[in-house]
């Protein structure tokens, strides 16, 4: 067997689990939204009203992730963000890795382009982009993001 044989194996094999080091684990994280509909979501200041994170919220987070938060120094992420109608419950909290392809930038670039896709082109209801973010960002991200911006 040749090496480039085995390096190849070893991404294609690898590949599925880098995406999901990069998601949330739905047991911890299972999200959670407030009940909000699409005309308050796209008022111009829906986002504004967004509560910040209390303390016992991020500890619990953390906490689910066997993350000591008084070590913690990362980003902790709502799962569903606030421009979604996401919430600061820990349900909708999860430490978000800083680095690799999908990091916290590329999942910034989703939530902006769902939140677009929802309120200025009306092609999702709030609902099909909160499950789409939930259920799994990254696939979100390659669908929404990705293959818009190839279609360009």
């Amino acid at each position: 067997m040749s090496g480039r044989f085995i390096v190849a194996a070893v991404l294609v094999c690898g590949a599925p689990s880098i995406a999901a080091a990069q998601l949330p684990s739905s047991f911890q994280t299972p999200g959670k939204a407030a009940k909000v509909n699409e005309s308050q979501v796209c008022s111009g200041d829906f986002a504004s009203s967004a509560k910040p994170i209390a303390k016992w919220q991020r500890d619990e987070a953390l906490t689910r992730y066997g993350k000591r938060p008084e070590d913690f120094t990362g980003e902790l992420d709502l799962l569903i963000p606030s421009s979604l109608g996401g919430t600061t419950d820990p349900d909708n909290l999860w430490p978000q890795p800083a680095n690799g392809e999908l990091n916290a930038e590329a999942k910034n670039r989703l939530e902006d382009k769902l939140h677009e896709m929802v309120c200025s082109e009306k092609k999702l209801t709030l609902k099909q982009a909160q499950d789409a973010i939930k259920k799994d960002w990254v696939k979100a991200y390659r669908q929404y993001v990705e293959e818009q911006a190839a279609a360009k």
